[in-house]
């Protein structure tokens, strides 16, 4: 059991063990280009779309070289982070100062954190909702349990493990003990469906940031997906 509070900037998460390990200021983890094209490659996400956890922009900065997003707002609860407004995203009622929009698409901060911000997004956006969650996210636990059996996800693209920071002596990259997979709760459709995705057919696959391609690459490929070269 981990002892913890929402959002709050702590930077030790303290374990039933005794034993203590560092985490990143608010649980940011920077998404790698490729969990966001490939969304794309799957899910044609347009009009309005937001980005509730914005963090350094991977997201958001991809959604804006796609052609079919008519206009994007950001949010994060950081306030050194670049955004258009910090609001703590677990948080009902901020929802209600947030532009109305047809998509969110967001990464949010996983454990405890995920599901009041998936919650809320879920009732802000009008068509749906892409989110890059824990895997295990599925499971039924209590915080979760009466959403994910009234509003399933239509899609849950599984991805390849990705390293997202170094492990606790900084000597290797690490992975989380279960994988990321984007879940999407499309509104307009009761099917369900779930796509595996090897990283042999993932394009500009890295696996940690070190090997991480360009920005302009990462853009290359968003508009190519768009051009309909990839499928």
């Amino acid at each position: 059991m981990i002892s913890t509070s929402l959002l709050t900037p702590e930077h030790k998460i303290t374990v039933t063990s005794s034993e203590t390990f560092s985490k990143h200021p608010l649980n940011f983890y920077e998404s790698p280009s490729w969990f966001t094209t490939e969304l794309l490659r799957h899910v044609k996400l347009s009009g309005v779309i937001g980005e509730s956890c914005a963090g350094h922009g991977a997201i958001s900065s991809l959604l804006q070289v796609w052609p079919y997003t008519k206009s994007l707002w950001t949010n994060d609860i950081d306030p050194n982070k670049q955004a258009d407004y910090y609001y703590d995203a677990t948080l009902p009622e901020v929802w209600d100062k947030l532009p109305e929009c047809d998509w969110i698409c967001t990464n949010p901060p996983y454990g405890v954190y995920a599901a009041p911000i998936i919650k809320n997004a879920f009732k802000k956006a009008r068509v749906g909702v892409a989110a890059f969650l824990l895997t295990s996210f599925l499971e039924p636990c209590d915080d979760r349990a009466e959403f994910l059996q009234q509003h399933p996800p239509s899609l849950v693209l599984t991805l390849p493990r990705f390293s997202f920071r170094k492990d606790k002596h900084g000597t290797r990259w690490a992975t989380d003990n279960i994988t990321i997979s984007c879940f999407v709760w499309d509104k307009r459709t009761t099917s369900q469906r779930t796509i595996i995705r090897p990283k042999s057919q993932i394009l500009g696959f890295y696996k940690n940031p070190l090997e991480a391609i360009s920005q302009q690459r990462a853009e290359e490929i968003v508009q190519a997906i768009a051009n309909g070269e990839y499928v």
